[in-house]
């Protein structure tokens, strides 16, 4: 199983989406840049360090999003700094709004159980790769010695939950959840989801290592009928 096959060269995958549908080709971010901008610019040419979201066409495209598309203006900047520790600046006038779950533990909220709006000039830290190991690393564990104590009947370690852990989300203009009418980021007229390469690549690890010793503790009349942790494609998916 391989979560990521390319770290060291790129440490984010970032998705632009309108409402439920990805809108261009997924934007990698070289190893070489430690910052990259999210903007509304109409550059032709984005590449490295800048991402810019003005020339991306949809057929779709609804009025909202047309509307939201204009303010975006010089949108969000993203600084990874250590080995993986992400943060945002906001440098539209409009305040974006975004699902982390380092802020959701700093702010004493279950993980997934807020939305962080984050204002025009703010500059907060939004993830941090320690964290984010050992909160992986509890789950696996924890899966692994269910899975054993029930002599490893019934049930599976979904990757999809983990790969959670190593996702920022960030809305454009609309927020949503339990104090907007939208209650998905799915429903807000245009986002971006921000995949952190290293985690990834940790968690790919986790997978692969826990795998190797559950392998190795089953008795051999046991293994060839037994299902080891849940795989995932290598192909980027949107999580839901």
């Amino acid at each position: 199983m391989t979560l990521i096959s390319n770290y060291g060269e790129y440490w984010s995958s970032i998705a632009y989406y309108e409402r439920d549908v990805q809108v261009g080709e997924t934007f990698k971010v070289a190893d070489t840049f430690k910052e990259v901008t999210i903007d509304g610019g109409m550059d032709m040419a984005t590449a490295g360090d800048r991402f810019c979201l003005g020339p991306l066409s949809n057929v779709h495209r609804t009025e909202a999003s047309e509307k939201a598309r204009l303010y975006i203006g010089k949108g969000v900047r993203l600084e990874c700094r250590n080995e993986g520790d992400i943060w945002i600046r906001c440098l539209s006038d409009q305040a974006v709004f975004l699902q982390s779950f380092y802020l959701d533990r700093e702010a004493g909220r279950a993980p997934g159980d807020a939305v962080h709006k984050i204002y025009p000039q703010a500059c907060i830290k939004v993830f941090d790769l320690q964290q984010c190991f050992t909160q992986m690393d509890q789950h696996v564990k924890m899966a692994i010695h269910t899975r054993m104590q029930q002599q490893m009947h019934g049930q599976t370690l979904s990757v999809d939950d983990l790969r959670r852990l190593c996702v920022l989300r960030l809305s454009f203009v609309k927020g949503w959840g339990p104090d907007y009418p939208r209650q998905s980021i799915k429903e807000t007229p245009c986002w971006v989801e921000i995949q952190i390469h290293r985690a990834l690549q940790l968690l790919d690890d986790l997978f692969n290592s826990m795998n190797h010793q559950m392998s190795s503790s089953i008795p051999a009349s046991n293994s060839s009928s037994t299902t080891m942790l849940e795989p995932v494609s290598t192909r980027p998916t949107q999580l839901n």
